[in-house]
């Protein structure tokens, strides 16, 4: 596994006198603009704080360089993922604008506009809806800045069972969806105060973290959803003026494991005629699935797949940003790649992860269990691959640095046990087999961009004979942007959310050796 950078200290400025030695502070030039921070906060967070949004598509641990910026006395360049600030600090950034990658809707000047928001563990979403025409355009997409509390859901509750660190997470993401929004609104001609609505989607937890709900209960047995559907919410959740008319929603969910993302796919479903014989699974942190039978009688549930598919938690991982590979495939060559931009690679996408995994399993460099093959450094492996040590143990060298290590295989078998173990049991409650399942739906990021073939040879899901498989990509994104266009989304989806009946995986008996089975991948 490569070494991410060790924390950078800094000690920029002049000393300062003990009775003002508790906040230091952040200025950025040449602007100006200045704002203290308690010691020890990460460079990437204070500058966040104060408009400049930095890319950090490799999660923070300091493999992409996306983040880099000059600091002055003493002059430097150093990565704000990993800076923590211990003192005075100047800094040369530009406040956060459109910038070239932004995208600017078409809007007409009489056009009534709405902002959907989808907040993933690890990604947060967000589009434009245009009122007047039914039309909506995805404007940002960026790491959920509450990563910094666990990158998955329970870490999160942990942090946040403090209400002073709960404050800190929400007050976080609603700056960053104001920042980008406020950018994107900029660019097309408009301003926060002509949103007439905000609709917000995602995980039970991931909204309570936005809206500055109490997380424990989540956490703890009985893991209980207190608030289940939202009502009046405080423009100023959506990070808009105390006075904006606009109206602030969020979709309903069902319980602590069921979210408002999966009621939302499953109303979208619905409106698209799909209500038998149907099998849903939204691939991301976590996995949320459910299950409608030949009655249309509706099952869910959701397991923790941590977020190895996302690009985190694999050593060489990143979001699909510039530098990043996406795709490799086999070739007469060797393996080829696909690769956003020009240059070196900076990492590893989870879709060109499954793609390299699964190649491998056909070529017995992988076996089933997920170990390297003992006879690997002898086997003629395809270029550019080749044999390397890390850290004393086992990995194989990719394209340039990049490189995937026997825990990253072990990280993705962990997601694809429990997507696997979560999909058997959720069928047996539903009593439908798997030949009796007509339509596939996979969603998430993951699912808008996979090779299916190979990601269905690592088997992440039943294999199902007759079915038509069919990719919906970020549905949660998709059903808030529906909650903005359509009045009526939101009753449909808390009526579907009353027929549905939840499948709790940790009261199921036997889960955890279906789990362990679960691990390794099928024989080819």
């Amino acid at each position: 596994m490569p070494q991410a950078p060790e924390a950078e200290q800094v000690f920029a400025g002049a000393p300062r006198s003990s009775s003002t030695m508790d906040q230091p502070f952040v200025t950025i030039l040449p602007s100006g603009a200045r704002q203290e921070f308690p010691p020890g906060t990460l460079l990437s967070d204070a500058l966040l704080d104060m408009g400049v949004a930095m890319k950090t598509p490799c999660g923070g641990r300091g493999t992409c360089g996306k983040c880099r910026v000059r600091i002055e006395d003493p002059p430097g360049e150093v990565l704000a993922c990993r800076t923590p600030v211990t003192g005075d600090l100047a800094v040369r950034a530009e406040p956060a604008g459109p910038g070239p990658d932004t995208f600017v809707p078409a809007l007409g000047p009489d056009s009534r506009i709405a902002a959907a928001v989808d907040i993933g563990t690890t990604t947060v979403r967000i589009s434009l809806a245009d009122i007047t025409l039914g039309a909506s355009f995805e404007i940002a997409s960026f790491l959920n800045p509450q990563r910094r509390f666990g990158h998955d859901v329970i870490s999160r509750i942990a942090s946040a069972r403090d209400p002073s660190v709960r404050d800190a997470m929400a007050g976080l993401i609603r700056r960053a969806v104001r920042l980008r929004l406020g950018n994107a609104l900029a660019a097309a001609g408009r301003t926060m105060g002509s949103l007439e609505a905000v609709a917000f989607s995602g995980n039970t937890t991931m909204l309570y973290l936005a809206l500055g709900l109490d997380v424990k209960p989540l956490g703890r047995y009985p893991y209980t959803a207190g608030t289940r559907d939202f009502t009046g919410l405080s423009a100023e959740i959506a990070g808009l003026a105390a006075d904006s008319p606009a109206q602030v929603r969020a979709l309903p969910v069902l319980s602590a494991f069921i979210g408002a993302d999966l009621i939302g796919s499953l109303t979208l479903c619905h409106d698209a005629g799909h209500t038998r014989n149907t099998f849903f699974i939204d691939l991301g942190t976590n996995g949320e699935l459910f299950c409608l039978d030949n009655r249309g009688r509706i099952f869910a549930t959701s397991c923790a797949m941590g977020p190895a598919l996302e690009g985190m938690n694999i050593s060489w991982g990143m979001t699909a940003e510039e530098g990043a590979i996406t795709h490799a495939r086999q070739t007469t060559d060797g393996l080829s790649r696909d690769m956003i931009g020009e240059g070196e690679p900076a990492g590893i996408t989870g879709t060109a992860l499954i793609d390299v995994l699964a190649i491998l399993l056909d070529r017995g460099i992988v076996s089933c269990s997920g170990a390297f093959s003992p006879d690997m450094d002898a086997m003629k492996l395809p270029a550019p691959l080749k044999p390397i040590s890390d850290e004393g143990s086992r990995a194989l060298g990719l394209w340039g640095a990049v490189r995937l290590t026997q825990r990253d295989v072990r990280n993705v078998q962990l997601a694809k046990a429990a997507s696997l173990s979560a999909s058997w049991f959720l069928l047996h409650a539903a009593d439908v087999r798997p030949e009796d399942i007509t339509r596939v739906c996979v969603a998430g990021a993951l699912g808008e961009h996979v090779d299916m073939g190979h990601f269905r040879r690592l088997g992440f899901i039943p294999d199902f004979p007759n079915a038509v498989f069919e990719y919906l990509g970020n549905t949660s994104l998709r059903a808030a942007e529906q909650a903005c266009l359509d009045p009526g989304f939101v009753q449909r989806a808390g009526t579907l959310r009353e027929r549905a009946r939840e499948v709790v995986l940790s009261e199921q008996k036997g889960f955890q050796d279906m789990f362990i089975r679960s691990l390794g991948f099928p024989a080819g």
